[in-house]
């Protein structure tokens, strides 16, 4: 069983041990401890080596004494690593909202966490400790391929023939970083947390213009994962995704057509005739029809949309790669000013045209 520690200066959150901790031979287990000295902490954790390290953010005892951030520790931690790739181990921050606020306004800290959790969500998202035992074995997996030629290649699970499909320069570049948490940050950031190369749940239903709400959804799912369409590489026990190379030639292949020429409803229509099943088509939120080019899912309502009905979002994070795919919301989205709940702000180009939208003037 691999061992994790939690390190945090609440003795109640002891509480958060069995929900991070999954049960089995392979499965992963916490124990608690307090944070002691910058220096002897340090040293303690190397000595131990544990599979995972979880921090609070603030790592303060009572008396006030200690006053380091798990910013701080981490760095430390990842430094060494840099110098021995055995040293290397997935961290993870577990903090208060309060805490994850200030912890995302410090750019700096958001290379050295492969996850950032608020403690709030915890007892809600049972798949966040199978995050947590995703991120130990991929290490491990890391760590044992390290010096394998054209390692990007056997860490995301490519088969031979399809690796020029995926072989953009940045990816190949991971073989030049010096420690598996750098290659583990690229890959979650670039590829497992923003479509693209991958594409998450909302997005193939998208692509293959379903309905999320309709009947067989889940029938397809396991259709798609029968066809080697699934990623199955580093981290896809903890994050579902699949290959948009691969879904593209499996639904041309199907429907003899490339499905992004072809509206929502002939491509449900297709996809029923073929495989037997009943789904139902995706429906443009704006237009209110099922002939509608869908292509990807709206970042604040996750519902199926198109290019033409959408506005692009201002990204935080920069986008250094072609292959990773920008937001949008739809005008849907824009009207009821739903987006804004959402957390997303429009980029400076579209204001005018989101003007339109709000004041009545952009017709359907």
């Amino acid at each position: 069983m691999y061992q994790g520690i939690f390190i945090d200066a609440i003795e109640t959150d002891k509480r958060f041990l069995d929900m991070m901790s999954t049960k089995g031979r392979y499965g992963l287990q916490f124990t608690f401890q307090k944070p002691s000295e910058f220096l002897t902490l340090t040293q303690n954790l190397l000595d131990h080596q544990p599979d995972l390290l979880a921090l609070d953010y603030r790592l303060n005892n009572r008396s006030g004494k200690l006053g380091y951030t798990a910013g701080a520790l981490a760095q430390q931690l990842r430094e060494l690593a840099t110098e021995s790739i055995a040293l290397d181990f997935p961290i993870v921050l577990l903090s208060s909202q309060d805490d994850i606020k200030a912890f995302c306004n410090n750019l700096t800290a958001h290379n050295l966490f492969d996850l950032s959790l608020t403690k709030e969500q915890l007892p809600d998202d049972s798949r966040l400790s199978e995050k947590m035992l995703s991120l130990v074995k991929g290490y491990k997996y890391l760590i044992k391929n390290w010096q394998k030629p054209e390692r990007w290649s056997h860490i995301l699970g490519l088969k031979t023939a399809e690796r020029l499909r995926v072989a953009y320069q940045a990816i190949r570049e991971m073989d030049k970083l010096q420690a598996p948490h750098q290659v583990a940050r690229d890959i979650l950031r670039y590829l497992i947390n923003r479509p693209g190369i991958l594409l998450d749940k909302d997005n193939v239903l998208a692509e293959l213009g379903i309905a999320k709400t309709g009947k067989d959804v889940e029938n397809l799912l396991d259709i798609l994962q029968t066809d080697k369409v699934m990623y199955t590489g580093i981290f896809a026990e903890g994050w579902t995704r699949w290959w948009e190379h691969r879904l593209e030639e499996w639904g041309k292949g199907l429907c003899d057509e490339h499905l992004g020429n072809m509206t929502a409803k002939q491509r449900v229509s297709c996809l029923n005739r073929k495989l037997g099943l009943k789904l139902s088509p995706a429906k443009s939120r704006w237009k209110n029809s099922t002939d509608a080019l869908v292509s990807f899912a709206c970042a604040s309502c996750h519902q199926p949309t198109e290019e033409e009905f959408s506005v692009a979002v201002y990204d935080t994070l920069p986008l250094p790669y072609s292959f990773v795919q920008s937001k949008y919301i739809c005008f849907s989205c824009v009207e009821t000013g739903e987006f804004v709940k959402q957390g997303l702000e429009v980029d400076d180009d579209e204001k005018s045209l989101v003007e339109l939208i709000q004041n009545g003037e952009r017709q359907k």
